[in-house]
């Protein structure tokens, strides 16, 4: 297969606040601004997450969200909510506990519990 996925893209309507929230959350490398002021590749060792500013103000939540794994769910929750995200919901399981956090846009994410061996 020829495919792989180079990056996921966040609409947004704050371009720099969006970049100071996801670079401190994943420690990202920021790219340039495009020329048109309107989007950021923020780039990582591992993946790719790009900001695109929206044409008008987002009102409503696609389907689409990130799952970011961690071995410290409550530290990292707190670091990430320090960093300007809120929390949801909470949804403990033993078989898939996880929080839904937003960032500082409503975006959507979850920050899921996973053990060493994961």
């Amino acid at each position: 297969m020829s495919l792989r996925v180079g990056s996921v893209v966040i609409n947004c309507v704050d371009l720099e606040e969006m970049t100071r929230f996801w670079v401190a959350a994943l420690d990202l490398r920021p790219g340039p601004v495009s020329p048109e002021g309107d989007f950021r590749v923020l780039g990582g060792d591992r993946v790719h997450l790009s900001l695109q500013v929206a044409d008008a103000p987002i009102t409503s939540r696609g389907g689409t969200h990130l799952d970011l794994y961690t071995e410290d769910q409550a530290a990292e929750v707190d670091r990430l909510c320090a960093l300007g995200a809120r929390v949801v919901r909470r949804h403990h399981d033993p078989d898939d506990d996880y929080v839904v956090l937003a960032d500082p846009e409503g975006n959507p994410f979850c920050v899921c519990a996973v053990g060493a061996d994961s």
